[in-house]
């Protein structure tokens, strides 16, 4: 019968270390609002990316001038309010380039796999993107509703007319802040479905730029598939419900669609 040393009876298994700071730190996962703060520095990621959202206010405001101050007719509440729905579709195309950026550049160069990794829920990946677009929003809105009704004043009083708005300034705020929402919301479909910065950048300045054009040629018709209808029907214009609940139905239909592409995109 052979014995084994005598060491080897006395030898025992050394305890496992205990982990390091390090490992659980890394084990924890990372907050909500954390993760909110990395989608908004990522909006303004690039110096390219600073230098667009530094002058998209320049852009906003001249666009501003250009559609309020050569009016010649602005005798009732509706003509005062309608320019600012072109205003909020041209002039904030250079902060729905960069919201592009982010949302498709991420899939295109595959840059959102170090954040799927860290959390691996899409759910709250895009939860805090939509925060992020959500703030975009809010400020956009905001500052299109602080300085649009000063140009239009100075507009209307250049014409000897009274300047109605003042008098519906809740009006004023619901239109913008909901044809605001539907710009943005086009920008984010688009974004979803086209996961290409080039395509994306593509259809939305020149898709849509189209749209708005025939739809100020044949409201009836092209009414039923523009994206701001809804916003125009509020402000007084619109071309009817029908086309109002159609171009709602589509563009809802499409964000879902688009949501559920993404759940099911491959991010490697």
């Amino acid at each position: 019968m052979t014995v084994g040393h005598p060491a080897a009876w006395q030898q025992q298994a050394a305890p496992p270390a205990a982990p390091g700071p390090w490992a659980a730190r890394a084990a924890r996962s990372s907050s909500f609002w954390r993760l909110v703060a990395v989608e908004a520095r990522k909006l303004v990621g690039t110096r390219s990316d600073k230098i667009v959202m530094a002058c998209a206010p320049v852009f906003l405001v001249g666009l501003m001038a250009l559609f309020t101050l050569p009016q010649t007719n602005l005798a009732s509440a509706g003509r005062q309010l309608q320019p600012m729905l072109m205003v909020i579709q041209l002039g904030l195309l250079l902060v729905f380039a960069t919201v592009i950026k982010l949302v498709a550049g991420e899939w295109q160069y595959k840059s959102v796999q170090p954040t799927l990794l860290v959390q691996p829920s899409r759910l709250r990946y895009l939860l805090a993107q939509g925060t992020v677009l959500a703030g975009v929003w809010l400020v956009c809105s905001l500052f299109t509703f602080v300085l649009y009704p000063l140009l239009i004043k100075t507009a209307a009083q250049g014409l000897n007319h009274n300047y109605l708005l003042g008098s519906r300034p809740g009006w004023v705020l619901g239109v913008t802040m909901l044809a605001t929402a539907q710009v943005l919301l086009t920008a984010l479909i688009v974004s979803l479905l086209i996961p290409n910065t080039g395509g994306s950048l593509t259809v939305f300045f020149v898709v849509v730029p189209l749209l708005a054009v025939a739809r100020l040629a044949l409201p009836e018709v092209f009414g039923l598939v523009y994206p701001l209808e809804a916003a125009w029907h509020m402000a007084g214009d619109g071309a009817g419900w029908p086309q109002t609940i159609s171009s709602l139905v589509i563009w809802l239909t499409l964000l879902a669609v688009s949501l559920v592409v993404l759940s099911r995109r491959d991010a490697g």
